[in-house]
């Protein structure tokens, strides 16, 4: 059962066809996920284990922290049971299948010379998805210098995940030589990034079907744009493309900021470069150029000083928002969270929505954790602070379509994919991620805002490998599985959710719960956002359940339908 916290805020939204309500409600305390005993770094999220939902990596200066996703906002520390042991600090972090066998394993960054960087096998079901220590001896995971962030990539279109390792002296390319064996070709394929890197992001600029590769450096040179031949060698072209912020740099970000079918870039940075340099937003001019938007987009945070970095759509209204951490220096001001004004422009609704939340934040990184439509927010802190988990209960309108791509003749994890979706005669567009920020990691899921759309016309995947496939008649408001050469299916768990018919919804005094699909209901319950239980049912003796709500009180309440094997939690409005 959800618990509800006694206090939240909410942040409205008027355009000219919706109204939105952005809440986001701190779970951190009952989801068990704070360790303010340890210095957080990075997290990734990954369904580790193939039960339909998002777990949590959380990189620490000691043992790191593998949170297994019980439901519920419970999450469960099985670092240990799963075989995570090793102690000794770390920094980025990522999940992706890198022996193809259907799960998905964990690489993560060391930070401090002469200590390997932590390849774990995922042993899957048979081994209850315990995780193995590869040796470097045997995976060619080498390199000991001081390191920060990762992200994997198929930078040759083989099908194996690729590994990109940021840190001091040249940056790392680990190429995938299959059956977790890798080998460093850096240098051979063109990547020459000789500088202090903290990390990169993998995507693809020009839209031709190749993975590029963009850069963070903190070492007062210039960022890096490495340009992907369509042949798996890349050209550095960062002096003809307009990136050009110097500074002490740390996160980057890849996304459509306003919708016209190309990846736009964002960089965060320390304020202590002189002379000073605010974060830079990079609009995409689709000719292998960018220009700076950071002005005309409000998103310079002068006084904070960035860390990390992540996109998504909090509100389901089609355009990405993304959220900056900020931390590291008791000087620096409050992380960001930035909300999309239609593709123009950012405004900074952090206060409204998440309160003061000032203080050494580290990592970044959006997933719907509870499978309910919305993306969820976690974000990591130093030394004696609590890594913070927000439920998204954004109240709104907004349909929306999440999809998990299945790789078959690319990388089974789908990393690189780019999904162009058409509703209401327009295109957006997104990727599946192989990291971001410093290190972070977004759920592989992808997740579309439909915004008032109330029907799909059309979806188009290219593939990792350069195919392109194209699905019509998808139904919205479901998470949709779309494995490579095949057909589309669906969620089960996601299924049975939307055969729940509640009705009419907002409501008076008196609604209806139609559950005639289930064949036993436990127990229907209803809360307010104090958590106070205002209908409780527990001799359900119809599948069709008539409920009263006369008590005084209008506005936002949770539904909380329990089943033998499962339970659901449902928004309702009271009038």
């Amino acid at each position: 059962m959800k618990k509800f916290l006694p206090y939240f805020i909410f942040f409205s939204l008027i355009g000219s066809s919706l109204q939105a309500q952005i809440i986001f409600t701190d779970v951190t305390s009952t989801a068990g996920v704070s360790f303010n005993s340890q210095l957080g770094e990075s997290l990734a999220w990954g369904d580790y284990d193939n039960d339909g939902d998002q777990d949590l990596f959380l990189s620490t200066d000691g043992l790191n922290r593998l949170m297994r996703n019980d439901g519920n906002d419970i999450f469960t520390d099985v670092s240990l049971q799963v075989g995570l042991t090793e102690t000794f600090a770390t920094t980025g972090c990522a999940f992706g299948d890198l022996d193809n066998d259907g799960d998905l394993d964990l690489f993560v960054v060391t930070t401090f010379n002469g200590e390997p960087d932590l390849l774990y096998e995922n042993l899957g079901p048979t081994a209850n998805y315990n995780f193995h220590s590869v040796a470097s001896s045997f995976s060619g995971i080498t390199e000991l210098v001081k390191q920060r962030g990762v992200s994997f990539f198929d930078y040759n279109r083989d099908g194996l995940l690729d590994i990109y390792v940021s840190g001091d002296g040249n940056d790392i390319v680990y190429k995938n030589l299959g059956g977790l064996k890798f080998q460093n070709v850096a240098i051979g394929i063109g990547v020459l990034n000789d500088n202090i890197s903290v990390t990169s992001v993998p995507t693809d600029i020009n839209n031709d079907g190749w993975i590029d590769i963009f850069t963070s450096n903190r070492s007062l040179l210039p960022n890096k744009i490495f340009l992907n031949n369509a042949a798996g060698i890349y050209t550095d072209i960062t002096a003809s493309s307009g990136i050009n912020a110097v500074g002490l740099g740390m996160g980057v970000l890849s996304f459509d900021y306003d919708n016209d079918l190309d990846m736009d870039l964002y960089w965060t940075t320390w304020p202590g470069a002189s002379p000073f340099q605010p974060n830079a937003f990079y609009q995409n001019q689709g000719n292998n150029t960018f220009l700076n938007k950071t002005s005309e987009t409000n998103t310079t945070n002068i006084t904070g000083w960035g860390i990390s970095c992540n996109a998504g759509d909090i509100d389901n209204d089609r355009f990405e928002d993304f959220f900056v951490a900020n931390g590291f220096s008791e000087n620096s001001t409050s992380s960001i969270l930035f909300k999309n004004n239609n593709g123009s422009s950012f405004q900074d609704i952090t206060l409204s929505v998440l309160g003061n939340i000032t203080g050494d934040a580290r990592g970044v990184a959006f997933a719907d954790y509870d499978n309910d439509g919305d993306l969820d927010l976690c974000v990591t802190y130093g030394m004696h602070l609590e890594t913070r988990l927000w439920r998204n209960d954004t109240v709104t309108s907004n349909n929306w379509v999440t999809f998990i791509l299945k790789g078959v003749n690319s990388n089974k994890s789908a990393i690189g994919a780019r999904i162009e979706l058409t509703a209401n005669g327009l295109t957006t567009v997104k990727e599946v991620s192989g990291g971001a920020g410093r290190g972070s990691f977004n759920s592989l899921p992808v997740e579309f805002g439909l915004a008032t759309a109330t029907s799909i016309d059309n979806v188009k995947v290219r593939w990792p490998n350069g195919t392109i496939e194209n699905f019509n008649n998808i139904p919205i408001n479901q998470i949709k599985s779309i494995k490579e050469g095949s057909t589309l299916s669906v969620n089960d768990f996601v299924e049975d959710e939307f055969k729940i018919n509640i009705f009419p919804n907002p409501f008076e005094n008196h609604f209806t719960i139609d559950l005639t699909s289930f064949e036993a209901v436990n127990s229907v319950k209803i809360y307010n956002t104090l958590g106070q239980v205002v209908y409780n049912n527990n001799a359900i003796k119809s599948n069709k359940i008539e409920v009263e709500v006369t008590k005084a009180y209008s506005g936002l309440l949770y539904l909380i339908i329990e089943l033998k094997n499962k339970s659901f939690t449902k928004k309702i409005i009271k009038f």
